[in-house]
């Protein structure tokens, strides 16, 4: 293939790809430099582009790809501080607290949420028992325990 015949090919895609390295990039200069790389990447690739049926996406995709490379690239790199990340073991007397402040809030919540929480994580139960004991559906048992959940997590976050 010629470089004419790759240019006439290609030359309609690009302002989409452009529109797609800028909505990931945010930067439109970034943006040309994704686009470019793509195009490098289409030239090399430029015999088998005959036979492809969607060269359109294909083009997008490529933008794409290379706009999250660039991303990638860009993630400052920040050192880890090991000793902040050490959590001292729990004591038995702290892990019988958080225990009763768990159950507090878990009898807080309506009946069905605070058996579905108990039965999976008091009495490990699985799915298949809870559903039949409790007489819901798994999607209605995983609701349940999403409502739980969130509810939990507002009252976590109300109490500091």
């Amino acid at each position: 293939m010629t470089s004419e015949e790759f240019k006439n090919m290609i030359v309609t895609h690009q302002p989409a790809m452009q529109r797609m390295a800028e909505s990931v990039l945010h930067d439109p200069s970034l943006a040309e430099d994704a686009v470019q790389e793509a195009m490098i990447h289409l030239w090399q690739q430029r015999n088998q582009l005959d036979s492809e049926r969607n060269l359109g996406a294909l083009c997008v995709t490529l933008a794409k790809r290379r706009s999250i490379d660039l991303l990638r690239k860009q993630r400052p790199f920040l050192p880890i501080d090991e000793a902040a990340l050490e959590i001292p073991e729990p004591t038995a007397n702290n892990l019988e607290e958080r225990y009763q402040k768990a159950m507090k809030k878990i009898k807080r919540l309506p009946t069905l949420q605070q058996k579905a929480l108990l039965m999976k994580y008091e009495e490990e139960k699985s799915t298949a028992e809870i559903t039949r004991e409790l007489n819901i559906s798994p999607a209605n048992l995983y609701t349940t325990l999403s409502r739980a959940y969130a509810a939990l997590r507002e009252m976590l976050t109300n109490e500091k």
